[in-house]
C-alpha cells in the first residue's frame, strides 16, 4: 500500500513516493524506497508485492532507440512500448508465474505501475494497456488523495512549469496525512527530456 505520483512539465517529469510498507496484517514495516532506477527508466509499482518485485527487479527494460528520444508525438512512443516493451514485461511475468490469464486476457493481479523515461510518463494497466499520465497522475492506496491535490494545484497554479515540483510534494504530504498506509519520508526523481535522471533535493521545493 503506497502513494506514488508524477507531474509533467515541458522538459521533465517528476516522480515522488512516500516510503511506507504495510503487510497483509496491516503492520507497518520500516520505510523502504519504492522508485527503482534502471538505466534511463524510473519504475514504480503498487499492489501485490511479488508482482511489484518482478516489474521492478526482474524485467530488463530495453534502451530507448535514438530516433525515439526526440519524438514529440506520444503515439509513436505508445507504438514502441506496445510492440517492444510490453512483450518483454509479459514474458517476465509469465516466467515468474505472476501473471493471471482469465477469459483469455493476461492480467496483473491487483497491481498497477508507472514508467518514466526522457521526461515522459506512462501508466500500464492491469491488462498491460498503455495510457498517458500527462500532466499528472498518482497510484496506490493514497493515489486518489494525491490526485485530487494535484488536480487542484494544476488548475489554480499561476505557473505549473515552475512550481509543479512543489505541488507534487504537497500532494504526497496530503496522502501521508490522510491515508493510513502512506508514511514518510518522501523522496523523488526528475527525469529530463534528454534522458538524464537526478534525485530531487530541497532546492527543488522552493
Amino acid at each position: 500500500m503506497t502513494t506514488i505520483a508524477i507531474a509533467i512539465s515541458k522538459n521533465q517529469c517528476v516522480m515522488m513516493s512516500e516510503s511506507g510498507i504495510t503487510d497483509e496484517a496491516f503492520h507497518t514495516a520500516p520505510p523502504m524506497r519504492k522508485i527503482v532506477r534502471q538505466g534511463e527508466w524510473l519504475i514504480v509499482a503498487a499492489g501485490a508485492d511479488r508482482v511489484c518485485d518482478v516489474l521492478q527487479y526482474v524485467v530488463k527494460y530495453p534502451a530507448v532507440p535514438p530516433k525515439l528520444k526526440n519524438e514529440k508525438d506520444d503515439y509513436v512512443w505508445y507504438q514502441w512500448l506496445a510492440k517492444r516493451l510490453i512483450p518483454i514485461i509479459r514474458k517476465a511475468l509469465q516466467d515468474e508465474l505472476t501473471l493471471d490469464t482469465e477469459h483469455g486476457v493476461a492480467e496483473l493481479p491487483d497491481s498497477e505501475f508507472l514508467l518514466v523515461t526522457h521526461g515522459k510518463a506512462f501508466s500500464i494497466s492491469a491488462t498491460l494497456g498503455i495510457s498517458s499520465c500527462s500532466p499528472f497522475w498518482a497510484i496506490g492506496s493514497g493515489g486518489s488523495l494525491a490526485l485530487g491535490s494535484l488536480s487542484t494545484a494544476f488548475h489554480t497554479s499561476d505557473n505549473w512549469e515552475l512550481d509543479h515540483i512543489y505541488h507534487i510534494h504537497q500532494a504526497l504530504e496530503t496522502s501521508i496525512r490522510h491515508d493510513s498506509f502512506s508514511h514518510p519520508p518522501i523522496y523523488g526523481y526528475i527525469s529530463k527530456a534528454n534522458g538524464t535522471i537526478r534525485e530531487c533535493d530541497s532546492k527543488d521545493l522552493v
